[in-house]
C-alpha cells in the first residue's frame, strides 16, 4: 500500500480501482446454485481473466454481491499493493522483497467502529443463508 494510507485503502476502493483498470468482470443476476460456481470456475483458468463481481443475485437482498478470481492477475495484486498496474513481475519480487527486509511489527490499534461494522449481526439475528455463498 504505498500510495495510501490505511484509511484510503479497503476492498471497495480496490473494487473501484480493479474497474477502472479494466480488470473487473460484473455479472448481474447469476443463479447462487446453478451458475456462480461454474463461471468462477471458467474464469479461474486463465491468469488473463478478470475478476469476477456477481451483483444483483436472485433471492438475495440487494447489496450482497460474490467478489471472486481476485489475485490470479499480477495486474491486481500491483493495484492491490499500490504498485503501478502495468509492473512486471519481477517488481513485484523486488517489492516484496523490500517490504520483508523492512518489516517492523506494529502494535494493535483498538478503534471504536469502521466500514468492517457497517453489516453486523449478533444473536438469533445471525442468518448465514441470507449470503450468497455458491
Amino acid at each position: 500500500m504505498p500510495n495510501k494510507t490505511a484509511k484510503e485503502w479497503d476492498v471497495r476502493s480496490w473494487i473501484e480501482e480493479i474497474n477502472a483498470a479494466g480488470e473487473l468482470q460484473t455479472i448481474l443476476g447469476a443463479n447462487v446454485e446453478e451458475e456462480i460456481g461454474g463461471m468462477v470456475d471458467i474464469f479461474m483458468r486463465k491468469m488473463t481473466n478478470p475478476a469476477v463481481l456477481f451483483d444483483k443475485i436472485p433471492g438475495f437482498e440487494n447489496g450482497y454481491r460474490v467478489l471472486a478470481n481476485i489475485l490470479t492477475s499480477t495486474r491486481r495484486v500491483n493495484i492491490a499493493l499500490g504498485l503501478p498496474a502495468d509492473s512486471p513481475e519481477i517488481e513485484l519480487v523486488r517489492f516484496w522483497r523490500a517490504h520483508m527486509a523492512d518489516q517492523k511489527l506494529i502494535p494493535p490499534a483498538i478503534v471504536n467502529g469502521g466500514p468492517v461494522l457497517d453489516n453486523l449481526a449478533q444473536g438469533n439475528n445471525v442468518d448465514i443463508l441470507k449470503i450468497p455463498t455458491p
